[in-house]
């Protein structure tokens, strides 16, 4: 039981990685034409709009609970 928690954690690992990579190749132009404090403006805006959209989606699943 052991060895499969250590194995989910170790694909955990392995998949933040590569979207870390993923996310270097991607933003790599952005960085080198504005710099690094834009780019992070850049992906915070992106991080802060999905979730504010998943928080809308999730608010309009609950409508009407508040009623019960």
């Amino acid at each position: 039981m052991a060895v499969a928690m250590w194995a989910k954690y170790a694909g955990a690992l392995i998949a933040i990685l590569l979207l870390g990579a993923l996310g270097i190749i991607i933003f790599d132009r952005i960085w080198y034409q504005v710099g690094l404090g834009a780019a992070i403006v850049v992906v915070c805006g992106g991080l802060l709009f999905f979730a504010w959209w998943t928080d809308r989606k999730d608010k309009a699943a609950r409508a009407g609970l508040e009623d019960i």
